[in-house]
């Protein structure tokens, strides 16, 4: 009885959900764009651009990237024609794409069509403006963290296990660097909580601003965050972690009490190419070293290159 009662309240609430949007506008232009069924960042909201092809596919230069090995670097185009269908072509893929179970070359989609390409699914919608804004809140929601903006642990652990195994495959290095806010406690202690959130959010967008948009930023919790660097060797890790403390060092916050600055110490690790065997050895390297900068005294960065060990 009380899984009946739960689930008509939650088919009255979507009833509800759904009233409301086409009551607030119900002349609302429909767009075209994709949702992430299946693969990479799953729950991700595409929306497509009228008047221009995209291309997806797993290299960086496409306008919509998937983290995926058995996509081609040029998967499929998403073209809009002038009545306003968006056509989807292959572009000469290795392993093909679906429509709704059949291999295409090129088709008009429609509303609801699942589109297959390799181990990535996506869902072809037509949405207003409302909706689409509704579902990306819903990924935010699940891949970000609610305070400073930065992804969440969650979301950067997933995606740190693609681009190791990723970089495994290509004997390529990737450089972790794992930092912490120095006596943020005392800072709590001191100015309250309230003004240790306002570090926190001030750190994260600063740090957000000056990083490459291929690099992935998370808050790892509290007052650690840790970042992701594709393709980067360990001296050039170690010289972006100097200037992520120097971005630190720079910020001041103003309280009645008094103003006041703050430190950080990072710690760094590289893969390689073939010194580690997991995602979570390279990432215990760096907070290893993170660890030992705190006990050298802080505002420093240590590295770490298993190949010069």
């Amino acid at each position: 009885m009380a899984k009946r009662a739960n689930r008509f309240l939650r088919d009255s609430e979507e009833s509800v959900d759904t009233l409301d949007l086409q009551t607030v506008n119900p002349e609302a232009r429909t767009l075209p764009y994709i949702v992430v069924l299946a693969g990479d960042s799953v729950g991700r909201v595409i929306k497509l651009e009228p008047g221009r092809g995209m291309v997806a596919g797993r290299t960086r230069r496409c306008d919509i990237y998937f983290n995926c090995e058995n996509i081609s670097r040029e998967h499929v185009r998403f073209d809009m024609d002038e009545s306003g269908a968006t056509v989807l072509a292959d572009l000469e893929s290795t392993n093909g794409t679906l429509v709704n179970g059949k291999r295409i070359s090129s088709v008009t989609l429609e509303d609801g069509d699942r589109i297959c390409m390799g181990n990535v699914i996506l869902r072809f919608s037509l949405k207003d403006d409302l909706e689409y804004d509704l579902q990306q809140e819903l990924y935010n929601k699940a891949t970000r963290d609610p305070l400073t903006n930065a992804y969440n642990k969650r979301f950067f652990m997933d995606y740190m296990k693609k681009e190791f195994a990723h970089h495994q495959r290509h004997e390529k290095p990737l450089s972790v660097v794992f930092f912490d806010l120095d006596d943020f406690k005392r800072l709590n202690d001191t100015y309250g909580h309230l003004t240790g959130d306002l570090v926190l959010k001030s750190l994260a967008r600063e740090i957000s601003d000056v990083l490459r948009e291929e690099d992935v930023f998370a808050r790892f919790g509290g007052e650690e965050f840790v970042a992701l660097f594709r393709f980067t060797a360990h001296d050039k890790a170690m010289l972006i972690a100097g200037k992520l403390l120097d971005v630190v060092r720079k910020l001041e916050f103003a309280t009645p009490i008094e103003s006041f600055k703050v430190t950080a110490t990072a710690g760094v690790a590289t893969y390689d190419g073939s010194n580690m065997d997991t995602a979570e050895e390279l990432l215990r390297c760096a907070d290893d070293h993170l660890f030992r900068g705190k006990a050298q005294g802080k505002d420093r960065v240590i590295g770490f290159d298993v190949s010069r060990n």
